[in-house]
């Protein structure tokens, strides 16, 4: 029986520690919603927009410092060389110690004039003299409108890869004589923090190179194979459809575990500079995994307290059954005064019930009173018929000897009489400590109507009785009523 015990409670559990698996793998299948992606696309272009707006306006507040029109002002080329590395180098130094921008530090900044042309950079006398603005028509149509803007600047051949943002600088009279830019860093660095910041999810920023797609920075942990396959057919071309449309598109072709929207990066340029792609990778397989082994630790304790309680369910349930079993053999072999003494919740009036066939079939009488002796059957009125003893000496008294109370006795309503006498010989014999239990009142006003009629008639008059207490005894002192 043990053996089966196990089984069957081995199988439950596992089954349901299946059952739990299965639920739990397809419960976090919903982690990676197909409207994921787009959320942490539009949550991390909105982290980057407001980044560069951040930095429009810190630098439109700065632009009309004096000492930013002194490089304007200088006799010579090199003076003003000179001097708007001096101002750069200052602004940089401002930007890094500005609490809004500390996420975001410069790597770049420089004077430009109307053209776009530079003046001067922080920290070096490099870039002097570059055409900003043929490079980045962007930057010389706000110095034109005298507008703040921001841009993506990406040039392979210049070792540039910033996220750059500018505004106009003013003279004295209100206009514009140039303008400055600070550029950011546009890394891996700077996708892990945008990414961090909102969603979490992979981040991509590639440009159109010829026909091709150039990955320029993505977030950490993004796999190699990944990234080779964004730059290929049909990714590629998915991205590069993103890019001209200004629209969010789906990106095809990568393997199942991945999916990936793509949007041109708003807010920077014309809004066709660069694509910005939000890759999600389902959490199902990595967690799946993890939740297998406490999975299997569950199972093989489920499985070990299975035997413990098995061991005790089939000593509980076997010992009583084998004992019984052997009780019946041994009368078989002839002890017909064997019965079962096995006192068990479940199994005890099983074992009773045995005991009353074995004594019915071989006609030995049942001890009928419980543990304290009290009688088993219902109760009748055969029960008492002996402890109703009755003192007949006042019945033949002449009339004027009669107990005066007589003529209360004969006045009492009779309902009222009977229940006062069932009630008083009730209390009399439990003040003497008999049993009580066996005594109904239908059973005692039967017998005692019967006794005072056949009292009557032997003495020619009406009787009642009243209860006495004589010693251990309870007596019914007959009153005659005339």
């Amino acid at each position: 029986m043990r053996g089966k015990i196990i089984a069957v409670f081995a199988v439950i559990v596992l089954m349901v520690g299946g059952l739990s698996y299965a639920l739990a793998r397809a419960s976090l299948g919903e982690i990676a919603s197909p409207g994921e992606a787009p959320r942490a696309l539009a949550a991390a272009m909105a982290q980057l927009q407001v980044d560069g707006l951040v930095l429009e306006r810190w630098l439109a507040s700065h632009a009309s410092d004096p000492k930013l029109r002194e490089p304007f002002n200088a006799g010579t080329a090199p003076a003003r060389a000179e001097a708007a590395t001096s101002a750069a180098n200052a602004i940089r130094e401002a930007v890094a110690a500005s609490p809004e921008l500390a996420r975001t530090p410069p790597s770049l900044v420089v004077l430009v004039d109307t053209k776009g042309v530079v003046l001067g950079r922080n920290a070096s006398a490099l870039m002097r003299g570059d055409n900003l603005g043929a490079v980045y028509p962007s930057l010389k149509l706000a110095i034109e409108q005298g507008v703040t803007g921001s841009d993506v600047w990406v040039s392979r051949a210049r070792n540039e890869q910033l996220l750059a943002s500018y505004a106009p600088i003013r003279s004295d009279a209100g206009q514009i004589i140039g303008a400055v830019a600070v550029g950011t860093a546009l890394n891996d660095e700077r996708l892990t923090n945008a990414s961090e910041r909102t969603s979490g999810r992979l981040l991509v920023v590639a440009m159109q190179s010829g026909d091709g797609l150039d990955v320029v920075a993505k977030s950490r942990d993004a796999p190699a194979p990944l990234l080779a396959t964004l730059t290929a057919s049909p990714a590629k071309d998915s991205a590069l459809q993103a890019l001209s449309y200004g629209r969010t598109v789906d990106i095809g072709g990568l393997s199942g575990e991945y999916t990936a929207v793509g949007h041109a990066l708003d807010g920077y340029g014309d809004g066709r500079r660069a694509v910005l792609l939000s890759i999600a990778q389902p959490r199902t397989p990595g967690l799946a995994s993890s939740l297998l082994w406490p999975l299997l630790g569950v199972c093989a304790l489920g499985l070990v307290l299975v035997v413990i309680a098995a061991y005790f369910l089939d000593a509980y349930i076997s010992h009583p059954v084998s004992e019984i079993e052997d009780g019946l053999l041994a009368i078989m072999n002839g002890r017909t005064d064997l019965r079962f003494e096995i006192e068990h919740a479940e199994l005890g009036g099983l074992v009773f019930r045995l005991n009353s066939l074995l004594n019915q079939l071989l006609g030995v009488q049942e001890d009928e009173t419980d543990a304290e002796g009290r009688p088993s059957r219902a109760p009748t009125s055969a029960s008492f018929r002996d402890a109703l003893e009755v003192d007949e000496r006042m019945a033949a008294l002449p009339a004027d000897e009669i107990p005066a109370d007589a003529k209360a006795l004969f006045e009492e309503p009779e309902d009222a009489y009977y229940a006062r006498i069932f009630a008083e010989y009730v209390s009399a014999k439990k003040s003497l400590g008999d049993p009580v239990d066996h005594i109904t009142r239908e059973a005692f006003v039967a017998r005692l109507k019967a006794s005072e009629q056949q009292l009557g008639q032997k003495h020619g008059k009406p009787m009642r009785y009243k209860i006495e207490v004589r010693g251990k005894e309870v007596v019914l002192l007959a009153v005659p009523l005339a």
